[in-house]
């Protein structure tokens, strides 16, 4: 127990302590207020920016997809192959369908030879996609399989504002044969026009080999044209000393990568700043609280101090001391049940060892008490089933029942001689043996110099009575072997059985329960037992419980020795 403290020092701790508690109440306020912000405007923010970017990329994929592939089964774009063609109609309706869309295309028609038949490109830049490799490999694989769309990623450093990345080309039919090729790219700068004034500081798309296709952000770019600083699965980000929130979607039609990047700076920010405003004023009402308790409790401490010395002197053993009348009105109440108490304490003192002895008894007889019905319900079973098999057998039955409830009945004191207690368990076992038959065989060894000392009645029969029921339980047979010894000033009863046993965790929980003295167990047997000795005889006394899973049990019983009856 810690040191005694003044009034003053105790209230200066409450006042503390409901000062530390608001403080720590407006800490927790204001996380959960910061978390929610970030909640909201950030991570749903960026989601949601993110989705939107998803959600408009997957849809111009979409279309160019579907388009390229209309354009490529037109009439009018399979005649533009023929040499007496009209091209004016064909590159208006390219152009209106590029115009059309959020996202700008380059567009060229080539013929079967590779050669530029229509474009929109610049003349420098119609030369940069001629030469282009992957142009050239994607039309390629196109001329064995003209039914397929090539979409993918193609770098063309086109100049004049025309660079593209993204590429959609399919080859253009006639008669079941591949006559030209049409060719998408989409405009960076239009999709940069798009991009702008969303709501995630960054955008990055990428391809599936995580080469970046777009970004606003140059310094995420490595000279490989790569995306540099790869989150996976991580949710944030540091970029130029920078933290930053990361959401990632990867599209199912063309395994693009859409990254959204959203500063968590002006978070960090409000924290730090929140922070230090209310870790000042924490300090201030501390401060305050340790002023106004030396103020509220100063006029107090002279009733005080007269308490103090009442109880002081009650702890001395002077019960008689009487605190004289108070001015304050709530310590004149306090003096008043303080000498109520002392006069209580005085009248309490008298009688409580003849309470204490009562109450030890009442306990010893309630438990005792429920011993035989205990045993009389499982009884009352067994005599059920015999009186619908065998009624010889069954009337046998009642006649031993009722000579086991004449030695209840007619031995009402607490303790016994261990002779006749065991008399009681043999005639017990008799009367389960009539039931079990041959699945229960048992063995009595007392020695015969202990037979007259005294132990409480019916000590013995529960832990026989729980050796057969969870032994039966699971075994079709049981040998059950009580002894008896001496053991120096301790009489020591074992009650033994082959079993299933107990394992480690079920053996632990039961030892649990019988040294739990508030334990209201389902089955009473062994802790009633086990409370009753520790109560007639101290915590020394009792049941030891010994078991093995799978090899039986062993239960011991401490009882002091005893040649008289001291039943009170």
């Amino acid at each position: 127990m810690g040191k005694a403290v003044t009034f003053k020092d105790y209230m200066k701790r409450v006042f503390v302590r409901y000062i530390v508690a608001l403080i720590c109440l407006m800490f927790i306020v204001f996380l959960a207020f910061m978390l929610l912000n970030y909640r909201l405007f950030v991570v749903k923010a960026n989601t949601d920016c993110n989705q939107t970017v998803s959600a408009f990329v997957a849809g111009q994929w979409t279309v160019y997809q579907q388009g390229i592939k209309a354009f490529a089964e037109n009439a009018e774009l399979k005649n533009a192959f023929s040499a007496q063609a009209d091209l004016r109609e064909v590159n208006q309706q390219l152009y209106e369908f590029s115009l059309s869309q959020q996202l700008k295309a380059n567009f060229v028609l080539l013929n079967q030879d590779h050669e530029i038949i229509s474009t929109n490109l610049y003349k420098t830049n119609q030369l940069l996609f001629l030469t282009n490799r992957t142009v050239q490999e994607a039309l390629t694989r196109l001329a064995g399989a003209p039914d397929m769309t090539y979409s993918g990623v193609i770098h063309i450093p086109f100049d004049h504002g025309q660079k593209s990345d993204i590429t959609f080309i399919r080859a253009v039919q006639d008669g079941g044969r591949p006559v030209g090729y049409l060719v998408f790219s989409l405009q960076e700068d239009s999709l940069g026009v798009v991009m702008r004034n969303r709501e995630a500081d960054i955008i990055v798309i990428t391809d599936a080999f995580n080469n970046v296709i777009f970004s606003t952000n140059n310094l995420l770019i490595d000279s490989l044209g790569k995306y540099k600083d790869d989150p996976g699965d991580a949710s944030s980000l540091v970029l130029d000393e920078k933290p930053y929130h990361v959401t990632t979607n990867t599209l199912a039609d063309s395994n693009m990568r859409i990254i959204t990047l959203l500063s968590v700076a002006q978070q960090q920010q409000i924290v730090q700043f929140g922070g230090f405003f209310l870790l000042g004023i924490s300090c201030f009402l501390l401060l305050l609280i340790r002023f106004l308790a030396d103020k509220i409790t100063a006029r107090h401490l002279s009733s005080i101090d007269e308490l103090l010395y009442a109880v002081n002197e009650c702890r001395q053993g002077n019960i008689d001391y009487r605190i004289k009348s108070q001015s304050f009105s709530e310590f004149q109440m306090l003096y008043d049940n303080f000498n109520s108490m002392m006069l209580k304490v005085q009248q309490l003192l008298q009688s409580n060892n003849e309470m204490a002895e009562r109450k030890r008894l009442m306990e010893v007889k309630h438990l005792e008490g429920q011993f035989n019905p205990h045993f009389a319900f499982n009884v009352m079973e067994a005599l059920r089933y015999e009186i619908l098999i065998n009624p010889e057998q069954a009337a046998r039955l009642v006649v031993a029942f009722a000579n086991l409830m004449r030695y209840s009945i007619n031995y009402g004191s607490t303790h016994v001689s261990l002779q006749t207690d065991i008399g009681y368990v043999q005639d017990y076992l008799l009367l389960q043996k009539m039931r079990y038959n041959q699945r229960l065989e048992y063995v009595i060894d007392i020695e015969e110099t202990i037979l007259p000392y005294k132990v409480p009645k019916l000590l013995i029969q529960p832990i026989v009575e729980n050796s057969i029921i969870h032994g039966l339980e699971n075994s079709k047979k049981i040998t059950i072997r009580i002894t008896g010894r001496r053991q120096a000033k301790q009489l020591v009863l074992c009650v033994e059985d082959d079993g299933p046993g107990l394992d480690a965790a079920r053996l632990a929980a039961l030892q649990a329960v019988l040294n739990d003295e508030n334990a209201m167990p389902k089955r009473i047997g062994l802790y009633n037992v086990h409370r009753v000795a520790q109560l007639l005889y101290g915590q020394e006394y009792g049941l030891t419980i010994e078991s093995v899973d799978g090899e039986g049990m062993r239960v011991l019983l401490k009882v002091p020795v005893i040649l008289e009856d001291d039943d009170v």
